[in-house]
């Protein structure tokens, strides 16, 4: 049992003292106002902590706001900087430049105007609501710091009133740069300091927070909220001082605002990546006034107090007298007790509560464990004797305690107690306090029985219930009973869940239940055919799995397990079972059964691409020998000869196997090539212009162009391909006649939309249609349009690479196709790529295809095949070149260390032994570094366009070659100089 409280024994002995108790009451008071005052200065220091870490994170919000809005004008600024360097902004004019840059600048909301300045700092165009020329802008330091700093790239400066309107900008600016790097001027940007300013009243509306945008390197206020116009673009005090703070760990500060002079908290932060930072401030008086509010309710709560426990104390002086006359009237007859105890099977006990004795019948030391000793005995050895579970204990001490001071009828509790061999006993114990006049509790007395035995019971019953129910929860199922002889049906809670049935509805029959359960179509035949089979007894245990449709549609997967149960006689037969949610591992299984397909789909195109890089090399040298010598054959046969037309159905075999080795190299090449802004409209355009020169007579193509400048990042060449297979395979559809319908457009989407290959995104996307009146495509047969070498064609129409190499290119470019098709009405295929910013189309090609002619420059050939390198030759002094043939990259090199400056350029083959044409290019240029250096080569790959540059290679050619390719190639390697030039017809192909 509890000791007695030390207070009871203290007021009902002799010896109290009332000094002591009045020393006591003082203490007890002044200890109160001590911890009053500690909690004042506590939360003050809390609240002040709690205010640096609100201005911390707010100061990091800003600042990332502050740095992505930066990075959308940096953006702007920048492309326009790649523009002008790669020369596509130098032939506009004034107007043009302004509705380019007005274009630019109305996608960007964090400034009102772009402009572009030469290097003598005239404007080029602006689209700012100032004047469209402004005066030359050579003589502002912002243009000047530009000019003479290479490397300061992106600028920002001095908030200031604009020049003709007077609204605050923040001036962004870039230095416009030559290919060479040279400064070629400045394109700038006027940043709006109210869409700064309205960015931070909207992220934090309250009026006691301050937000500030600085120049970090200058000190200078750029953006402030509250707008406060007369301190932009003049330097704050104390800024670098503060932000000499941040580095030494001091983030936050109080002190005056050197501003508006208030007192505040403020924290700095730099913005990511630019010159900038970012102040939050809060006033002081706002931020503390919650403090101050819990300072004055503390304070008045605490003299509350105080004043309460002072008529406490002098209510219990003035008790003392009281307890100690109920004290005197306690007198016990233990012998009654122990007379009645003697002949009951539970024990007795009496505790004096004011007397400290506690009397214990013996067999209420036997129940409790305690030793044969002496019935009355004082309270506290008592207490100590006792040796309750510790688990118990708690919860003993409150239910007595709970008692004593009046809260509830009588004291009742079951707990275990330790006997002599170490086992704990389950033990009742009842009881009932006695009180004086007052209240106070004089003595309790009440009974003790062992209930051991019927305790054990009951928690081995609630021990196997809670493993039953903890295997069920953890299998994620539930157990059912179904009584074939009442047709009654039981479903614990877990089933009904699984299910998707209400917790309290009436079950009924089992057909009742059953109806309420939606099956899967496809499962009900197997579900209905095995639950036949147990209720026959054809069977006693069945497995089977099955799917359901859930109130709110989704579907879910069931295993179920059951079993029969009868009687010997066969009578009161039941089946029962459990039911178990394994929608996880289904799920898990068709994502593998998914992740496998794609898996041995990328094997097959790896497949693919290595096949195509081993066999490129030798192949395109078959078919430059081939193709080359056979156009020479072709020039001197007669027209209209037998010869002739061998020789046109011979190279118009080589030309298809041409075609074939590119489309299977293109699976190889997959996405090597540099992503650029690609104006798709143009290179739809081109294509389509080849499509229609090669239509039947009696199909007609239909042009539905209206894209405009959008743009996507990609590769033209693949694009290209993109739109000649598609328009291929719908002319071999159509056969001799039919319509041609392509169509490119702009669209957006708002959700998710799942196509044939893929599901888009969310965005903005340029749709490129290719419809046809064809035969149609097959239901069976439209998964399989995708796999390479999949084709319906008959034997010399297709090669099954076409749609391969269509899907490889839409899926690199993150894009998706829809296919539409009909048997007997056309097919329609629809690609989705994702637009980027717009372009300017490119300009068009100059008229003419003439070939530039040499002029008897010396050139150093190298090819493993002989046959190629006499084909060469012979084509290059008909260009004009006097060529030097090896077949052995090693004997070229040694002839170029004999005289390196016999030879004007080296054009050589890469793939060859010894020396690579790589490893010969660099060789040569380690010789003579302005040697003129162009690569031949079966197989362009990135890492080989990568090795060619570092050796110095001009260009790189892909093999079958024609002579113009190789012309061209050399005219623009060699230095500049006059040469004649002959026409396409005089220069035989390769």
């Amino acid at each position: 049992m509890k000791p007695v409280p030390r207070w009871l024994v203290w007021f009902g002995s002799e010896a109290r003292s009332v000094r002591s108790l009045a020393w006591a009451g003082g203490v007890f008071i002044g200890v109160l106002l001590a911890l009053t005052s500690y909690d004042i200065v506590r939360g003050y220091r809390v609240t002040v902590g709690e205010i640096e870490r609100e201005l911390d994170a707010q100061a990091r919000v800003i600042a990332e706001l502050t740095s992505r809005s930066v990075q959308a004008v940096d953006g702007v600024l920048r492309l326009v900087a790649d523009e002008h360097r790669r020369g596509r902004l130098g032939q506009r004019g004034s107007d043009e430049l302004h509705d380019y840059l007005h274009e630019l600048a109305e996608g960007v909301k964090q400034i009102d105007g772009l402009g572009m300045f030469d290097a003598r700092g005239d404007a080029m165009g602006v689209s700012w609501p100032a004047p469209r020329l402004p005066p030359n802008m050579s003589q502002l330091p912002r243009f000047q710091a530009l000019r003479d700093e290479a490397t300061l790239g992106f600028a920002i400066f001095d908030a200031a009133p604009g020049a003709g309107d007077g609204v605050w900008i923040i001036p962004f600016a870039r230095r416009l740069e030559t290919r060479s790097g040279a400064f070629d001027g400045v394109v700038a940007a006027r940043g709006r300091v109210d869409y700064f300013q309205q960015v931070y009243r909207n992220t934090f509306p309250d009026p006691s927070t301050r937000v500030a945008l600085l120049h970090r390197e200058r000190a200078t206020l750029l953006a402030r909220h509250p707008v406060v116009t007369s301190a932009l673009g003049k330097e704050v005090p104390r800024l670098k001082e503060l932000l000499d703070g941040v580095a030494t760990g001091r983030a936050v500060a109080r002190n005056v605002s050197p501003i508006d002079g208030r007192e505040q908290f403020g924290t700095l932060y730099p913005v990511e990546g630019y010159p900038l930072v970012v102040a939050v401030t809060r006033d002081a008086q706002a931020a503390l006034q919650p403090w101050r509010q819990l300072a004055v309710r503390g304070s008045i709560r605490t003299l509350g107090l105080a004043a309460l426990a002072s008529a406490l104390l002098w209510l219990a002086l003035r008790q003392i007298k009281r307890v100690n006359a109920a004290r005197l009237s306690l007198a016990t007859s233990q012998e009654r007790y122990a007379l009645a105890a003697a002949g009951a099977d539970d024990g007795i006990w009496d505790w004096d509560l004011v007397a400290g004795t506690a009397y214990e019948s013996a067999r209420a030391r036997e129940i409790q464990g305690l030793p044969p000793g002496p019935e009355t005995q004082p309270l506290h050895a008592l207490e100590q004797s006792l040796r309750v579970h510790p688990d118990d204990e708690p919860l003993r001490a409150q239910t007595l305690q709970t008692h004593l001071e009046g809260r509830t009828p009588a004291y009742e509790i079951e707990y275990r107690v330790r006997h002599g061999d170490g086992e704990y006993r389950w033990i009742r114990v009842r009881a009932l306090c006695i009180r004086d006049a007052a209240g106070k509790p004089l003595r309790i007395a009440g009974s003790v029985s062992d209930v051991d035995a019927r305790k054990c019971a009951e928690v081995a019953q609630r021990e196997s219930e809670e493993r039953y129910a903890l295997a069920m929860r953890g299998s994620r199922g539930g157990h059912w009973v179904w009584n074939l002889d009442t047709d009654a049906v039981f479903l614990s809670g877990a089933t009904r869940e699984l299910f998707g049935l209400p917790p309290d509805q009436p079950l009924g029959t089992r057909a009742e239940s059953m109806q309420r359960v939606q099956l899967h179509p496809d499962d009900r035949p197997r579900f209905t055919t095995l639950m036949t089979e147990l209720t026959s007894g054809r069977i006693a245990r069945a497995d089977f799995e099955f799917r359901i449709r859930l109130p709110d549609g989704s579907q879910r997967w069931i295993l179920t397990r059951a079993q029969r149960f009868a009687k010997a006689d066969g009578s009161d037969v039941r089946i029962a079972g459990v039911s178990v949610d394994i929608s996880d591992r289904k799920d898990a299984e068709a994502e593998h059964e998914k992740l496998e397909q794609q898996l041995r789909q990328a094997q097959k195109l790896e497949a693919i691409g290595t096949l195509a890089g081993g066999i490129a090399h030798d192949f395109n040298n078959i078919l430059s020998a081939i193709l080359g010598f056979g156009e020479l054959a072709q020039r001197g046969a007669p027209e209209g000869s037998a010869q002739r037309r061998h020789l046109d159905a011979a190279l118009a075999a080589a030309h298809r196997a041409k075609s074939l080795v590119e489309r299977i190299l293109a699976f190889s090449r997959s996405g090597m090539g540099e992503r650029v802004p690609v104006h798709v409209q143009s290179v739809v355009a081109e294509a389509l212009e080849t499509v229609a020169a090669t239509l039947p007579a009696g199909v007609t193509l239909e042009r539905r162009l209206a894209a405009g400048d959008a743009a996507v990042l990609g590769d033209a060449t693949q694009i290209h391909q993109v739109v000649m297979n598609l328009c291929a395979n719908a002319v071999q559809a159509m056969r001799a006649e039919g319509r041609l319908v392509v169509a490119l457009d702009r669209v957006s989407l708002a959700a998710p939309q799942a196509v044939t290959t893929s599901t888009l995104a969310p965005g903005d996307y340029l749709r490129l249609s290719v419809a046809d009146t064809g035969s149609g495509i097959e239901p069976r047969l439209l998964e399989r349009i995708f796999d390479p070498f999949f084709t319906t064609k008959e034997i010399g129409v297709g090669t099954g690479l076409g749609l391969s190499l269509v899907h490889g290119i839409v899926a690199d470019l993150g894009g998706g196709i829809a296919v539409d098709s009909r048997l007997g009405h056309g097919s329609t295929f629809t690609i989705h790529l994702p637009a980027a910013a717009a372009v300017a189309a490119p300009a068009a090609a100059a008229a003419g295809d003439d070939v530039p002619q040499g002029s008897g420059q010396v050139v150093l050939l190298v090819d493993d095949e002989e046959p190629l390198v006499r084909l060469c030759e012979e084509m290059l002094a008909g260009l004009g070149y006097e060529p030097v043939g090896f077949d052995s990259s090693r004997a070229a090199l040694a002839a170029l260390r004999t005289n390196p400056q016999r030879f004007d350029a080296l054009l050589s083959d890469e793939s060859m032994p010894g020396l690579t044409g790589t490893e010969l290019a660099a060789e040569a240029r380690r010789l003579r570094p302005d040697l003129p250096v162009v690569l031949m080569t079966g197989f362009v790959s990135a890492s080989l366009l990568q090795q060619a540059r570092a050796a110095g290679v001009a260009e790189v050619l892909g093999k079958p070659l024609a002579a113009a390719d190789i012309a061209r190639a050399l005219a623009a390697a060699l230095p500049s100089a006059p040469a004649p030039t002959i026409q396409p017809s005089t220069v035989t192909p390769t």
